[in-house]
């Protein structure tokens, strides 16, 4: 009487919330209503069955019917918002286990109880669980991400759990959680730009509290295909912290026409031209002090140094002055020498604080050495960096499988943000280092380490490399090294 009617709803409830997963239109919000209405009827199910052995007088099956029947459906929530909170890491582990997240339910009950834990005595219990599942995967990754954010490093928090975008293994309900941190820090930060390209990507499955927070970054940025007024209100009720999410809902669906802080330039107005070069490239540099530093900002100083030590003004000026103070013959000539390679020291130094390159056509006294210095200065830390890491693979004592990962991923970091800011020149200079020194980690992690999604990942990443600076050899290689089939705790993947 009550068996097969729960089978069907749990069915009707797993296929909806796989559907959900799958979609971001306003499909979602009906895959969330359906999820919901089955798991209620389930519940009501289940209380009258248990009813009904109380009834008999059986009150102690009744029980193990609430632990069998009902976990399963309040398991998320019940992890979530009791255990988590509560940071009862052990017992959240339990119950996400039995919460039936997928094949590997292991995989989802580490990442709770990484969420959860609160103390060092948690932090190696869960660390001990990680390190004893082998081959590194994506739950043990997120996991060592949520231990992260835990302590208080959401940088480091941020990088692994964007990582996981290159691991072929793929937990749902494990990148469900990736995803809604990430989507909170950047609403956290107010990264609305940021939230709105992951959300573009699609890169994991959205929980409704994701599905919420991308709808704000879409209408904060001006997305034409931001959802209306009335959808944000919708996907507002379905997803969780409906107290707290309210007043960025309020603000986002007051948000029209082009977004904040971008008011369209008027191309009738004039550019204010000031006929004291050198006083301008002052005033431009010591505009960093007060102002934090952009590419617009570099690129600005940078012009005026270069057009004040061009400027044929200056050059009288100075020569004069050599003139007045009897000084040697082309005195001048080395103070403009000596003034452009100290401004290219200080704004290198900015610059790489910043992390912003050369502004690009610059050929200055200025812009031509700091494009030189910021490209050359950059390729050596790149190849000082590859070098160590591929040097890890002789070190005696073996390092545990996630440090392998983390010092990868610090180093796709800096890789990123080296080429980002040296374009595809640095890009192309720093490539073959990085594909040989990778390609010997790949190796060695598949043969000797036998973590197989790690070495795919690096593969797969000097494949695109390869792709975008043109390299043949390089791309033939990757391919056949990416199209190995990856063993995972899902089955072996198939790229």
């Amino acid at each position: 009487m009550y068996v097969l009617p729960y089978v069907v709803l749990q069915w009707l409830r797993q296929a909806a919330i796989n559907a959900r997963r799958r979609d971001r239109t306003a499909r979602y919000l009906l895959w969330s209503v359906l999820a919901g209405i089955a798991g209620g009827v389930m519940l009501v199910l289940v209380a009258a069955f248990v009813a009904l052995l109380w009834s008999v007088s059986l009150w102690w099956l009744g029980l193990a019917m609430i632990a069998v029947l009902v976990v399963p459906v309040i398991g998320s929530a019940l992890v979530r918002w009791v255990l988590v909170p509560a940071g009862a890491h052990r017992l959240a582990y339990r119950v996400a286990m039995f919460s039936r997240p997928g094949p590997d339910p292991a995989a989802f009950a580490l990442c709770a109880a990484a969420w959860a834990s609160r103390s060092g005595t948690a932090v190696a219990w869960v660390e001990a669980r990680r390190d004893a599942r082998r081959p590194l995967g994506d739950a043990e990754i997120a996991a060592t991400a949520l231990l992260a954010a835990g302590r208080g490093d959401a940088q480091t928090a941020r990088e692994l759990l964007r990582s996981l975008a290159m691991i072929v293994e793929d937990h749902a309900a494990v990148r469900e959680l990736a995803g809604e941190w990430l989507a909170c820090d950047a609403a956290e930060r107010g990264a609305w730009p940021e939230l709105a390209e992951h959300a573009a990507a699609a890169r994991w499955p959205a929980t409704p509290l994701t599905f919420l927070l991308e709808g704000i970054a879409a209408r904060h940025t001006g997305d034409p295909a931001a959802p209306s007024s009335r959808e944000l209100w919708a996907r507002w009720l379905v997803a969780p912290r409906r107290r707290a999410t309210r007043p960025l809902v309020v603000e986002a669906a007051a948000v029209t026409g082009a977004p904040a802080g971008h008011a369209p330039a008027d191309p009738a107005a004039p550019a204010a031209a000031d006929p004291t070069p050198l006083p301008c490239a002052v005033a431009a540099h010591l505009a960093f002090d007060a102002e934090p530093v952009t590419a617009a900002s570099l690129a600005s100083a940078v012009t005026a140094w270069d057009t004040a030590l061009g400027d044929d003004a200056t050059r009288a000026w100075l020569a004069r002055r050599a003139n007045e103070l009897d000084a040697p013959p082309g005195a001048a000539a080395r103070a403009i020498q000596d003034v452009a390679g100290a401004v290219t020291d200080d704004l290198a130094r900015i610059a790489e604080a910043a992390r912003l390159g050369a502004p690009p056509g610059a050929r200055g006294p200025v812009g031509g050495n700091l494009a030189r210095r910021l490209r050359h200065g950059r390729l050596d830390a790149l190849e000082a960096a590859f070098s160590r890491w591929a040097d890890r693979r002789h070190d005696r004592t073996p390092h545990p499988s996630i440090d392998e990962w983390r010092e990868f991923v610090a180093l796709w970091t800096a890789y990123g943000a080296a080429v980002a800011a040296g374009g595809l020149e640095l890009r192309r200079l720093a490539f073959p280092n990085a594909f040989t020194k990778g390609s010997h980690m790949a190796a060695w992690l598949w043969n000797k380490r036998e973590e197989y999604a790690l070495s795919h990942a690096i593969s797969k990443w000097l494949l695109d490399e390869a792709l975008a600076v043109g390299d043949t050899e390089a791309i033939e290689l990757g391919h056949r090294n990416c199209a190995l089939a990856v063993p995972t705790r899902l089955g072996h993947v198939s790229p």
